[in-house]
Order: C-alpha cells, then structure tokens, then sequence
C-alpha cells in the first residue's frame, strides 16, 4: 500500500511540474521531435503508473486472477456484515472508476473530435473544388485567390495544403516553397493527431497540469518541427523571412478550425529558434535523442515515488530505532 502511494505521489509531482520542463526545452532549442516524445512518454506512463499503483493494491490481498470480481465481492461481504471495507480495497475501487472514467472521457472526446474534423474536412474539400486552383505534389495544394499571404494544412483523405496567392505574390519564390513545405511536414509528421489527442486530454482532465497545458505545448512543438523540416530543405533565412512577414499580415482570411496555420502559434519562439538554427542533425542521432528522452520521461513518476519512498525509510528508520 505505501508503495502505491509512493506511485501516485510520484504521478502527482511529475504530471505538476512537467509542463514547466517541457516549456524550457523548447526555450532552449532543444529539438522538438525529442520534445515531442517527451509529451508522448510522460502522457502514457501517467496512465500506466496508475494501473501499476492500482495492481500493487490488488496483488498483495487478491492475486493476479479474477482481481476485480474478487475486490468488489469483498466490499459487497463487508458491507453485508456491516463492516467497514478495508482501507486497501476501497483506495484499489477509487483508483480503477477514476482510470476507467478518464480512459472512457478520452475516448468519447476524441471520436467526438474526429467526427468534427471529418465533417469539416468535408466542407471544406467541397468548397475548395469549386473556389481554388489545385496543384499537384505529396500533399495537394490548393491556391485561392486572395491578396493576402495564408496558408494551413487540412489532415484527412485525401490530406491537403491550403495557400492563397498572397503567398505567391508577397513572398519571394523561396520563401513561399519554404511554407508549402511547413504544411506538408505537418501532415507527414501526422501532428493534426497529435494537437487533437492534446485537446481531447486537456478537456476530460484538466485538473491535471500536464493534460491542461498539452494543448498549447503541443502546438507549439509541432510548429517548431515543421518550421525544421522546412529549413532543412529550403533555409533556416527563408522560414525566418516567410514567417516574419506572414505574422505581421493582418486582415486576410482565418484558419479554419482543426487545421494548422504558418503563423497562427508561438511565433517569437519560432523566430528565435530560427535564428539560431545549427545544421540539422543526422536521423539516427535524432532518432537516438529522442528514444533516450522517452524512456528517461517514462520513469520518471517511478523514480519519484521510489525517492520518496526511500526517504521516508532514511526518515522513520532512525527513529524507529530510537523507539
């Protein structure tokens, strides 16, 4: 029992102080793909350290067999004697309906949020066959006519790259490349995904720090990373250019909802970024960083819960003796 309150404090402290973290990686310049997998990481061993609390619980009464149908027979028997349920047996019931309940909001958000991209998707496809000028590549770009410089990603099928002619005509050919490549890198990097799991986090818990903050985090490590596969191809100097004069445009169409925009987040991060952007790293040391990051973010609520559990040893056992 100690142990999975070690676990849960451990959570605790973790999921408080994580966004902080996050948020001084990417001011540091760290490479957003490692950022990326550190929110990935962290997100995931959350939820599994609070099934590995919930099974230290369970174990030690229970057995691995049957735990659940036995834990609520246990209750029900003690209720029946009047008799209170033991202390282990409700904490294991209280932490199974809150995972559970969690699990089953995520799930219910997230289909929810893919229904309204699809039927959004579907709007726009339709109105774009008929208002925009087509033009092929990996992702289809879709050229509207319209004075000033916007362009955003649509994720879907067939997945697409909205930009209109201000792009072309404010923006030197450089740059303007340099901003269909921005959009197409967030379609590959499947980041429309991300940004929607963020969101569907951060409304069914926000009470946790680091799901109501994932959102913002999120969009802004996607951002980071496209602006990166943009510059590896076309310059770090033609994504400074093409972001400096589209964020300081105004009074053009928006970005849709569940789509992502050139210049809709961070924008003075993403310049400093830019600005001092090295010669890009090899795949594999990337690769590499980002693994290393994951499994270093992934234990970290165990490590906590165990130094906090080995302290409270170091604490109690001296005086313990003393006794």
């Amino acid at each position: 029992m100690i142990l999975a309150f070690a676990l849960l404090l451990g959570v605790g402290i973790v999921a408080g102080y994580s966004p902080g973290l996050l948020d001084r990686m990417m001011a540091r310049r760290i490479d957003p793909q490692v950022v990326l997998a550190t929110w990935v990481a962290l997100v995931a061993t959350t939820f599994l350290t609070v099934v590995a609390a919930l099974v230290v619980v369970l174990l030690p009464a229970h057995g691995p067999t049957s735990l659940l149908m036995q834990l609520v027979h246990h209750c029900v028997t003690a209720v029946q004697h009047g008799a209170v349920p033991r202390f282990h047996a409700v904490t294991a019931l209280l932490l199974l309906f809150g995972l559970t309940s969690l699990l089953l909001l995520v799930s219910v958000r997230l289909m929810r949020h893919v229904r309204r991209q699809r039927r959004a998707h579907r709007r726009q496809l339709e109105l774009l066959r008929v208002a925009a000028r087509p033009e092929a590549g990996p992702f289809p770009t879709m050229w509207l006519p319209h004075p000033k410089p916007l362009a955003y990603s649509v994720a879907g099928t067939p997945a697409f790259v909205v930009a209109t002619d201000g792009v072309r005509e404010e923006l030197c050919a450089g740059d303007a490349a340099a901003v269909i490549e921005h959009e197409r890198a967030h379609l590959h990097g499947r980041h429309h995904m991300l940004v929607g799991l963020a969101e569907a986090l951060a409304r069914s818990a926000p009470w946790i720090p680091l799901l109501r903050h994932s959102p913002a985090l999120v969009r802004t490590a996607v951002e980071l990373a496209a602006d990166r596969a943009a510059a590896r191809l076309h310059g770090a100097g033609s994504v400074h250019s093409a972001l400096l004069i589209m964020s300081g445009c105004h009074g053009g169409p928006a970005t849709p909802q569940h789509a992502l925009g050139m210049a809709d987040s961070a924008v003075a991060l993403r310049l400093h970024h830019l600005e001092f952007l090295g010669p890009c790293a090899p795949r594999v040391r990337r690769a590499l960083a980002s693994g290393v990051a994951g499994l270093t973010a992934a234990l970290l609520p165990a490590l906590a819960g165990l130094g906090i559990l080995a302290s409270l040893a170091m604490i109690t056992c001296p005086i313990l003796f003393e006794m």
